[in-house]
């Protein structure tokens, strides 16, 4: 891409970055330079803008400058130190990585990494609509498997020194679903949300491991034939196993707005139940399953996390009659789905 077609905050960056640049890529041995390698990404919390590093006019590799948005702003130094600190971590299996964080920006706050190569898991999945032998299915599966052992080497590895215990994860829930009530939860559902979070209170301090906090299918890039490069992590405190692993299953679940109101699913059933088999077969690959009672309550957890920010953002936007429909398909969607789960728990 030209640099005359840069947007303006393009060119902004590219202005910052051009003088310090050398100190980012010190390995490199003629001079350097930067274009735009494509438009800028926005995602909920964060705008990425990609360039081109160029040296002596050759493309040598490609970075990414994310800049996160709002509350989000105060995560980059916490990225950037967890980054570093996964970074070749596990020498003896390669495949597993994080992007290499090169620097990160004090103002506007940002971070500074090498672009990771690699489709977001999400899209590997999506493209794969049955679970017959096709080569893209068979690599898609592959890749929900690796996901698996990463988490799980996450899990083995010894927190770092500035990681601390979450504080009372389960605090909000008394106000999650006491506002869900003022938006249509049905007590029936409430009573199965309740039943199944229960059995989280009782863990233990001692069973807490590093947590990545929002491992989810579109944290995780995956690269043919075997490479996983896991986002978004700051490593910042400790939590159940169960957490991370009911975290994925949960967004296997998980489907947006439009796919409720027309009674679809992101994935089909078969989809669903051999990609939890994959992601489970590949973390005892390399350490114990957590509890399966606990991984159902954190699955649950999160959904309800996920049930109370579709409906209050719809509560605040839209015509009346088009948004009480709205909440009440969100609604309809995710208690069915709570309801699923309290009939797998009782036949365990």
């Amino acid at each position: 891409m030209a640099e005359t077609r840069a947007t303006p905050r393009q060119k902004a960056w590219l202005a910052r970055l051009r003088p310090p640049l050398p100190d980012l890529i010190p390995g490199a041995q003629g001079h350097l330079d930067l274009r735009p390698a494509g438009p800028p990404l926005r995602r909920t919390y964060s705008v990425l803008y990609p360039f081109t590093v160029l040296e002596d006019g050759r493309p040598s590799m490609e970075i990414l400058v994310k800049v996160p948005q709002g509350r989000k702003a105060a995560d980059v130094h916490r990225t950037f130190r967890a980054y570093q600190w996964l970074h070749g971590r596990w020498p003896q299996e390669p495949a597993m990585q994080v992007p290499l964080a090169l620097a990160t920006w004090e103002d506007p706050p940002a971070l500074i990494m090498r672009r990771a190569p690699g489709a977001p898991l999400v899209q590997r999945l999506q493209d794969c609509r049955s679970w017959r032998g096709d080569v893209g299915c068979q690599l898609a599966l592959h890749f929900v498997e690796q996901a698996g052992r990463w988490l799980a080497l996450l899990h083995e590895t010894p927190p770092p020194p500035w990681s601390r215990p979450a504080v009372d994860p389960l605090a909000p829930e008394e106000d999650w679903l006491r506002r869900l009530r003022g938006l249509g939860l049905d007590p029936l559902e409430e009573r199965q949300i309740r039943q199944l979070i229960q059995p989280l209170r009782t863990l233990l301090p001692s069973s807490l491991v590093p947590c990545h906090g929002d491992y989810t299918l579109r944290n995780i890039l995956c690269h043919p034939p075997h490479q996983v490069t896991v986002l978004d992590t700051e490593l910042s405190w400790q939590a159940p196993p169960a957490r991370d692993v009911g975290s994925f299953l949960a967004a296997l679940h998980f489907i947006d707005k439009w796919q409720i109101l027309g009674g679809e699913t992101v994935y089909p059933h078969a989809t669903i139940r051999r990609a939890e088999q994959a992601f489970l077969q590949g973390y005892a690959s390399i350490r114990a399953l957590p509890d399966p009672t606990h991984v159902r309550g954190w699955m649950t957890w999160r959904l309800l996390e996920r049930w109370l920010e579709f409906v209050e953002r719809e509560h605040h936007r839209g015509v009346a009659g088009w948004r009480t429909l709205t909440i009440r398909r969100i609604n309809q969607h995710f208690a069915r789905t709570i309801r699923k789960l309290d009939e797998s728990s009782k036949k365990k």
